[in-house]
Parts: structure tokens; sequence; C-alpha cells
């Protein structure tokens, strides 16, 4: 008899657990926001807009964390492509000039070499045509020799008086030539300057690309300088490494001067 009422009061608890669910409450204590701080108790007038500009001043801090800027990756970036390094410091409008003089210097350099190609195909086809020679393994000596004399024998008479170490060339086709009149000769001779001189332009191009990588790491560094004049010491590695790299620049003396240091503790 008490198991049978032992059993019926255990049946209706649990009933009675699951209809009327037991209700708890937890409370779980947070730390105090930067922007809780009691603006409701103040008036607009009493608060005079200081709480607005604390406000302000405190999302500036928490959602907009301040950039660390490397003064040496800057230069780098510079130095492998004008202008990357201003892009990288926030400097877009002389980044833009620095990368499209850039663009500019490549493509002179490209369509200068082409158009020596051009040409150097054009004056050897009139040397074939006009002067019979085979431009079967011919150097550029050869094309030179060509310009200033008429025939083989008046270059191997003539030519090799001035300059002993010049190549004899023996009879045979091989090393034939004879102008067919001045005017092919003197046609040859123009499109051979013409395209020397593009190849000339070609490679003051490169020269140009280099100037303007040392001008753009140069003005990078004068624009980090400005925001942070002190030395500026950037480690590439990890924190628990040794390796550090230095760069110190005076820009504002008689002599301006660059240095970069390499560093490694043992």
């Amino acid at each position: 008899m008490r198991s049978i009422k032992f059993i019926c009061l255990y049946s209706l608890l649990f009933v009675l657990f699951f209809l009327f669910p037991v209700r708890g409450e937890a409370k779980i204590t947070l730390p105090i926001s930067p922007l809780d701080f009691p603006v409701g108790t103040m008036s607009k007038e009493e608060m005079g807009g200081f709480a607005d500009n604390n406000v302000q001043d405190t999302i500036k801090s928490v959602s907009m964390p301040s950039k660390s800027i490397s003064r040496t990756k800057a230069v780098v970036l510079s130095l492998l492509l004008p202008g990357a390094g201003h892009f990288y410091i926030g400097e877009k409008g002389r980044g833009e000039i620095f990368t499209g003089s850039e663009v500019v210097i490549w493509a002179g350099f490209f369509a200068f070499r082409t158009y020596g190609e051009w040409k150097k195909d054009d004056y050897i086809r009139l040397a074939q045509s006009h002067a019979g020679i085979d431009p079967n393994g011919k150097n550029d000596d050869f094309y030179k020799y060509l310009t200033f004399y008429d025939n083989r024998d008046d270059y191997n008479k003539w030519g090799r008086v001035p300059d002993a170490q010049a190549p004899y060339y023996p009879p045979g086709r091989a090393f034939y030539w004879q102008w067919d009149s001045q005017a092919s000769q003197d046609s040859y001779r123009a499109a051979r300057n013409s395209s020397k001189s593009a190849f000339r332009k070609a490679i003051f191009m490169i020269g140009a690309a280099v100037v303007n990588r040392i001008v753009s790491g140069i003005d990078v560094l004068r624009l980090t300088n400005k925001a942070a004049p002190q030395e500026e010491e950037d480690d590439f590695s990890n924190k628990g490494e040794k390796i550090k790299f230095k760069v110190r620049a005076d820009l504002l003396k008689h002599k301006p001067s660059v240095s970069i240091a390499l560093s490694r503790r043992f």
C-alpha cells in the first residue's frame, strides 16, 4: 500500500514538473563599457557638448586603432615599384605620379626596342638586296664596315690600317659585299643609325627606371621622416627572433646621407 502511494506521489510530482516548469534567474556581471557613463543625469546645457566629444573620441579609439607605418617597408616597396611605398603610407596622389611615370618609362623602353629591331631588319634587307651579303653568322662589326667601305677588298686594304686587330675577311662568298650605288649605301647607313639610336634610347629608359625608383624611395623616406623624425627600428622577424633592420636618414644636411644596417644577436 505504501509503495503504491509512493509511486502515485512521484508520478504527480513528475507531471507537475513538466506542466509548471521551474523558472530561475542567473545573474551575470559584465564589465562596464567605456561608453557607459551617466549622460542622462546631466542636461545638454550642463554637459556643454563634453559628453558628445568624449563619446566620439572613445568610439574612434575603440573602432579605429592607429595604423603603424614601417619606414623600411615603405622604402623597399618604392624601390620595387615606384609609388607603392606612397600608397602604403597613404600618399595616393604622389604614388600615382611615380607609378604613372614607371608605366610611361617601360612603355617607352619596349617601343624603342621594337622600333630598333624593325630598323635592323630594314638595313639587313638593304645589304642583302644592294650589296649581296650573306647574313648568316655575321656580327655587328661586319655590318659596321658595310657602312664605310664599298666592298670587301676596300675594307681589307684600308680598314685594317688604323686597327691591326680588326678581322680580315678572306675571299669567298661568306664575307662578300659590293654596293651597287652610293644611294643604296646611304639608305643602309641611315637605317642602321636609326636602329642604333633606338637601342640607345631603350637603354636610357632603363636608366630612367632606376632613377625613378631612387627618387621614389628618397621621397617616401622624406615623408615618413616628417611624420616620425626619430630613428625607426623595424623587426622583420617574429618577436622571438633577433634579426633587426635599421634605417637612418638625414636629408637636411649639406650632404644628405642614408644608411641601412642589418644586425643579428647571437
